[in-house]
């Protein structure tokens, strides 16, 4: 059953159904930047009560997709120019981080990244979205495998937020390109080549150009 089949079943946990429908309306535009965040009326939107909703908004501003001032939650701005410097943060701060890691990543860690790596070129590219989700999952996975080996508290503390958007989901929802998970993967394969040799400038070269990338560009406005 797809995630779809399952939010219209119901057979989804309150929490877990309504942080989907809340997460789908604001990709998708039905929620757009800045709309007040209101329980009651997501509640109603959700088929939940408040306090699942209050549940998924945690879990939404915690991921970036919402924000929330004075107690109250508000979807995030996702302007085409913020999604602009959400890409140009990362591969700044990604860089860095690669250029740490190179002189402090371990073998086991280094074995972690190639077991990714396997995993995703395993991955079904007929299975549409749902691959598109486990793309994503073992994504987040290799590259906080690389913040990790920075052994830097410091800068794992100032680029997950940064990171906590999840720039592939807008990328798919809100901007004309899609995610190519095989090009992906072998900018992944060059990140752990270089991560393996030791070289810095390498690794922080490799890993700017792999966020580059994969920057979106703005869908074309529909014919009249």
């Amino acid at each position: 059953m797809s995630q779809a089949e399952q939010i219209e079943d119901g057979a989804l946990r309150p929490a877990v159904r309504a942080y989907l429908v809340i997460r789908d309306a604001i990709l998708s535009g039905e929620l757009a930047s800045g709309t007040h965040l209101r329980e009651e009326t997501l509640a109603s939107m959700t088929g939940t009560s408040r306090t699942p909703v209050r549940d998924a908004l945690g879990r939404l501003v915690a991921e970036g997709l919402a924000v929330e001032e004075n107690r109250s939650r508000y979807v995030a701005d996702f302007s085409p120019s913020e999604i602009m410097v959400m890409f140009d943060l990362r591969a700044r701060l990604e860089g860095y981080a690669a250029r740490l890691a190179a002189s402090r990543i371990t073998a086991p860690e280094l074995d972690e990244l190639a077991r990714l790596i396997a995993e995703i070129d395993a991955l079904d590219m007929a299975g549409g979205r749902d691959a598109t989700d486990e793309f994503l999952v073992l994504n987040d996975a290799f590259h906080n495998c690389i913040l990790q080996a920075t052994r830097s508290t410091q800068l794992r503390m100032m680029i997950r937020p940064v990171m906590s958007a999840p720039v592939a989901l807008l990328k798919r929802h809100i901007m004309a390109q899609s995610i190519g998970i095989r090009a992906s993967n072998d900018q992944h394969r060059e990140i752990h080549r270089a991560l393996a040799s030791g070289n810095p400038d390498w690794a922080e070269a490799a890993v700017k150009a792999h966020v580059i990338s994969t920057k979106p560009f703005r869908k074309a406005p529909a014919d009249d």
